[in-house]
Parts: C-alpha cells; sequence; structure tokens
C-alpha cells in the first residue's frame, strides 16, 4: 500500500499518535491506546523516539503541545 501522506512511495510504518485512551477489551480486562495508524513511507514519518514514528499533521501538533508547556513554564517561573 502507498503512503498516505505522499501517495508516491510504499508505506514502512503507521502512526503511534495516541487519538484515545480508555478503551477496555474484554479479555483481561486491559485498557488499550488507539492510534492514529496513517500508512507513512521512511520519508514522511517524522520519528520522535525510537520506535514512534508519527505522521507530519501529528508531529506539527506535538511541537505546539511542547511549545505550549515551555511557554507555561516560562510563565510560571517569571512569576
Amino acid at each position: 500500500m502507498l503512503c498516505e501522506v505522499c501517495n508516491k512511495r510504499e508505506h514502512t510504518s503507521l502512526c503511534d499518535y495516541a487519538t484515545s485512551t480508555g478503551v477496555v477489551t474484554s479479555v483481561d480486562f486491559q485498557e488499550l491506546t488507539e492510534t492514529c495508524d496513517k500508512k507513512m513511507c521512511r520519508e514522511c514519518a517524522v520519528r520522535l523516539w525510537v520506535k514512534c514514528d508519527v505522521c507530519p499533521d501529528h508531529a506539527e501538533q506535538v511541537k505546539k503541545k511542547i511549545l505550549q508547556e515551555k511557554l507555561k513554564r516560562i510563565k510560571r517561573d517569571a512569576k
């Protein structure tokens, strides 16, 4: 299957961005995390850390969240 980002190359991974949590299975009542699972090629995937690749859209969301948290800390520390 083709990469869902560029639609040019074969996909090599799925987006690992968590989209929801708290799904409980009837087997052992385990909590599972659902992920985006967008198909991505190596060139389009954004590596956050080892074994964690996300699509470009979710990489941008992660970047914004990190910047927001840094700004909160700066404001808090300035008081």
